[in-house]
């Protein structure tokens, strides 16, 4: 071994004295801008191994050619880092090889030193001096990242130098603008907008057309119009566009195009479903059969009536109602529909009656009804709720009786026209003591979390304190959830704010599940000193809730692939924006490090969960465009195949909390897309649990 290294060392002088004489000349005559500058040249450098002491990572930033950096031989990956001392814009670098040369590499740029992002890659790399010129990307840290060898031995360069811009921040090309339809259809709606003008890192590269904050479509830079299919006749949307350029970074959204599609042609009904029977009965559910319908077009699904109430819905010709009463009888019809929204006249009727006694979910009553959207709910010493109307910003006491008190307005709470707004709420584990209500809101300029005292019936806003703030707010995707865990500790979701790297980027507070102190500090035990961050790699955590174990459980919304439960651990990366769910997005599920999900669900369109429960360790998850409720049994690290119940029976479903009694409390959110504050139609409902 030893002699080989030597026999080597000798051709790389050689190699280097070729290198010197052909091409440093013209490295060093290589012009640059009036702004770019030697960013890298005796900065710290940090490598994944060194052949030996003499090859250290320093050497390929010294200035000096007859130096290098040698990695050890034969195995790849191998890289070597310089930290330039604060955020830079990156524009080229030079690579000047030893004969130990790259094939296969990419320049990658990190913020923290931990997550990177690649602005330049090769799988054709030639050895001797590389110029890498027209980079777009901005970091602290630099490095080469080698993939593929082009010699049997290591990795080795005599100089790394990187230019740029000290100092500087990407700015985001501007939000796209005068955003209209060129064409509606029952099915369909093709979009245009104005160009955007680029940011600092160069031209747009991409839009990004999203229909209620989740993706529809991508076009490159250049086109300016889009069709999003797949509709409903006669339905209201709401689309947005954003632009991008090549490194990644969004810009602000197009105000949002609300767009009604056109009636259907086909107004002709499906037949009548048939010969509906009676399949079983417990002591909160009935089961049911039916024959199909036909339709001209085609049949959608079935809409379940008790009486003229509507019970549930099925996309199949069976289904089971549940949250029923005991001993009590029910009289069902059944409708088919098809996709323009036409109805069939009501299958036969058939009478059931449930049995007596109480099924493991059992029977569902109405607390109370809420005209805004009650997203966050925690429970009082007392056994009564707070809520937290997210439109109004209001805070309202409800007795377990349904007895309703609006209890004071959170100050300085701003709307984003989306998902912003009054969101989650937490009591002070100390509260009968302290009486500390926790919140977390949308300001006109952040997300924050904030803690006031609720005594005396009320809300006392003089002593509001801000804990947390600079968790970037967006139309989309601000998370909001609050917990408190069995440490003591506050956990917080937080949306990426639709800015996808942020979920990567460890000095971002969006994209993650944060940990703090009640009085708001840094705990001392994070993973990462001084940051509040938990865990990372999120896109928009909605639920938050700890097992009998003390273990953090997750339920997140997807993009436009897959939704995801994850059990939380300690530092962990979670893998957004490169990995949704367990599909490749901006990169790959297989990077090392990533944690895959204990349950995905697909398709986002058909599940969206919000939040979580666990009671006796079964968890409950409350589901958007599902609306509907699934059961989880928690074995181990896995969970149990999904239960449904209440499938269409009460619309979107937002919160879910175990109540003091064992069941659990569970609120609507049907409106929160289009509906006016305190002009809404939701309900807050009680469901046994046995």
């Amino acid at each position: 071994m030893a002699t080989r290294s030597r026999w080597r060392a000798t051709l790389a002088g050689v190699a280097a004295a070729a290198t010197l004489i052909a091409v440093a000349p013209f490295a060093l005559s290589t012009p640059t801008s009036a702004a770019e500058t030697l960013l890298s040249q005796n900065k710290p450098a940090t490598a994944s191994s060194v052949e030996s002491a003499t090859y250290a990572a320093g050497k390929a930033f010294d200035g000096d050619t007859a130096t290098r950096w040698a990695s050890k031989e034969g195995h790849d990956p191998e890289w070597v880092s310089v930290d330039l001392g604060a955020t830079a814009q990156i524009t080229r670098v030079v690579l000047n090889w030893e004969a130990a040369y790259a094939k296969a590499y990419q320049v990658q740029t990190s913020p923290d030193g931990v997550t990177w992002t690649s602005i330049y890659t090769t799988t054709a790399g030639k050895g001797k001096v590389e110029q890498l010129t027209g980079l777009s990307g901005a970091g602290r840290y630099v490095r080469m990242y080698g993939t593929k060898r082009g010699t049997a031995y290591g990795y080795s360069l005599y100089e790394f130098q990187v230019y740029g811009t000290a100092g500087g921040t990407t700015t985001p090309p501007s939000a796209p603008t005068n955003l209209r339809t060129t064409s509606v259809t029952s099915t369909s709606v093709t979009l245009q907008w104005d160009a955007s003008t680029p940011g600092s890192a160069g031209p747009v590269a991409s839009y990004e057309i999203d229909k209620h904050g989740s993706k529809a479509g991508t076009v490159d830079g250049n086109t300016l119009t889009f069709t999003v299919t797949g509709l409903m006749p006669n339905t209201q949307y709401y689309f947005s566009v954003y632009a991008l350029d090549g490194q990644g970074t969004i810009s602000q959204p197009s105000p949002e195009l609300p767009v009604v599609t056109a009636p259907s042609d086909d107004t002709q009904p499906p037949t009548a479903p048939g010969s509906l029977t009676v399949t079983g009965t417990t002591a909160n559910t009935v089961s049911l059969s039916w024959n199909a319908s036909t339709d001209n077009v085609g049949v959608v699904g079935y809409d379940v009536y008790n009486g003229a109430a509507k019970a549930g819905t099925s996309t199949t010709t069976s289904t089971t109602i549940d949250g029923l009463a005991p001993s009590t009888t029910y009289h069902f019809t059944v409708k088919a529909r098809d996709a323009a929204g036409n109805a069939s006249d009501a299958s036969n009727q058939v009478d059931a009656t449930t049995t007596s006694g109480g099924d493991t979910v059992g029977e569902v009553t109405q607390v109370t009804t809420d005209s805004d959207i009650p997203w966050g709910l925690t429970f009082l010493p007392d056994g009564s709720a707070l809520t937290a109307e997210r439109d109004t910003f209001h805070v309202v006491r409800i007795t377990s009786a349904g007895q309703k008190t609006t209890v004071g307005t959170v100050p300085n709470v701003s709307t984003t026209n989306g998902e912003g707004g009054l969101l989650g709420l937490a009591v002070s584990r100390d509260f009968a003591a302290d009486h500390w209500l926790y919140v977390m809101h949308t300001s006109p300029s952040d997300n924050r979390v904030v803690r006031l005292k609720y005594e005396n019936g009320a809300l006392n806003t003089a002593s509001e304190q801000v804990l947390l703030t600079g968790i970037v707010r967006g139309r989309y995707h601000n998370g909001g959830r609050l917990r408190f865990g069995p440490d003591g500790m506050l956990y917080v979701a937080a949306g990426d704010a639709h800015q996808d790297p942020n979920g990567q980027n460890l000095n971002s507070l969006n994209g993650k599940i944060l940990r703090m102190t009640p009085d708001g500090k840094v705990p001392a035990d994070n993973p990462f000193p001084g940051k509040y961050v938990w865990s990372y790699g999120h896109r928009n955590v909605q639920g938050l809730a700890f097992d009998s174990k003390g273990r953090l459980w997750e339920s997140e919304l997807g993009d436009s692939t897959m939704d995801e439960i994850n059990l939380i651990v300690k530092g962990g990366n979670y893998g957004w924006s490169n990995c949704e769910g367990t599909a490749d997005h901006n990169g790959s599920c297989n990077t090392p490090g990533y944690i895959a999900p204990v349950r995905t669900f697909a398709p986002t369109n058909k599940n969206s969960p919000s939040g979580i429960a666990i009671v006796n360790d079964t968890i409950y998850m409350a589901e958007l465009m599902g609306q509907q409720l699934l059961q989880m049994k928690i074995t181990g690290n896995t969970l149990a195949t999904p239960k449904a119940y209440f499938t269409g029976s009460y619309g979107r479903l937002r919160t879910v909390e175990p109540a003091p009694d064992g069941g659990l409390w569970l609120t609507t959110t049907n409106g929160d897309k289009a509906g006016t504050p305190g002009q809404l139609n939701n309900k807050i409902l009680h469901i046994a649990l046995k």
